[in-house]
């Protein structure tokens, strides 16, 4: 029952898109087959639920801040299948399948808890792959899109960092940023940063792309969540920022990609 009550949780709180491009805010076809089936007893809770999980753990799906702290429901409504036939179906659309299941966990009809570790992915690249050239040098050199999710309650503000420890000359820096609110859930590519910005190692303040000199380098997406605000001017550098971050950091999480200019 609890494994039951793990997939429910999945399905109300992943089938949320990621805030990109209408494109990228599309659930895949595959997510509702799988709804299909399982709501027809034709797949297990388990496989449906390791679909989900891979597209959670990936930043296609986010998990938005909705839990409790109780223990899980003996028993789990029946037509939650049903519902998931009519969305998988069309019958009932996103929005109204996912904001039905809130009010009944709201109304703890239904009893969960969740445990969610804070995520950085992008739609451009997956952790460990090279990066598409037009946000490099070599391109138009404007920031990635990137997905924020499970940032914990209580944090005040997040951090990001972007650096290339790979530099000949020792760490580079390509992108400072702090005091952004725990609630955003995205950088859009390019976006203009309405919060505090950094001086890069190439002596500029906001994004700068990868550059290297030559061979492969990895490029580390550092993302803080931290207990308060931070009282640091606009220009401050990396060592700055990691400075006043000491005792401040609740969790943090990493995103790494990688380019060449060969």
């Amino acid at each position: 029952m609890q494994a039951r009550l793990a997939l429910v949780l999945l399905i109300i709180l992943s089938i949320v898109p990621n805030l990109a491009s209408a494109q990228e805010m599309a659930i895949p076809a595959w997510i509702k087959s799988n709804a299909k089936w399982w709501s027809e007893d034709k797949i297990g809770d388990s496989d449906f639920s390791q679909g989900i999980q891979y597209l959670i753990n990936h930043g296609i799906m986010k998990i938005p801040q909705t839990s409790q702290s109780a223990e899980p429901s003996e028993k789990i409504p029946s037509w939650i299948k049903n519902n998931a036939g009519w969305w998988a179906d069309g019958k009932i659309s996103d929005s109204d399948f996912i904001s039905g299941i809130r009010h009944l966990i709201k109304s703890s009809v239904i009893k969960l808890r969740v445990d969610v570790s804070m995520k950085l992915s992008s739609a451009a690249f997956e952790n460990n792959s090279m990066i598409p050239s037009e946000y490099t040098c070599d391109g138009q050199d404007v920031s990635p899109p990137l997905t924020i999710f499970g940032v914990s309650s209580k944090a005040k503000s997040l951090a990001l960092i972007m650096d290339d420890p790979d530099a000949p000359g020792g760490t580079f820096t390509h992108w400072v940023v702090w005091n952004t609110s725990p609630d955003k859930t995205e950088f859009i590519k390019g976006e203009k940063i309405s919060f505090p910005q950094g001086k890069t190692s190439f002596g500029d303040i906001g994004y700068g792309g990868a550059c290297p000199p030559s061979g492969v380098h990895r490029y580390f997406f550092k993302l803080y969540a931290l207990n308060s605000m931070l009282d640091l001017e606009e220009g401050a550098t990396k060592k700055d920022l990691e400075k006043v971050m000491i005792g401040k950091i609740i969790e943090q999480t990493t995103l790494i990609g990688k380019y060449s200019r060969s």
